[in-house]
């Protein structure tokens, strides 16, 4: 099995960055494109709205009854977490 990645959107929201409406416009990008069953990651970064984003995508999806664990998919970028270490060094 070969894992690709592939950038499948990019959107300014309109509306404050919470974590709620970040979802809603992850949710909506992948009932467009047709992958709510297909997440295998997302890659964030430590901001407290991606984890609430994960969790209320969760709800969203268990809405159309399919599996996500935002614990597994929950990915942190490792370039910003080394920068965050390195901050902390400095």
């Amino acid at each position: 099995m070969i894992l690709d990645e592939l950038l499948i959107d990019f959107r300014e929201l309109i509306r404050v960055h919470s974590g709620i409406n970040v979802a809603h416009a992850v949710y909506d990008m992948l009932n467009i494109c047709g992958l709510k069953g297909c997440i295998v990651a997302i890659n964030m970064d430590n901001a407290s709205n991606n984890d609430t984003m994960v969790d209320y995508l969760e709800m969203l999806l268990q809405q159309d009854f399919v599996d996500f664990s935002p614990s597994d998919a929950r990915m942190r970028c490792m370039a910003h977490t080394v920068h965050l270490a390195v901050l902390e060094v400095c």
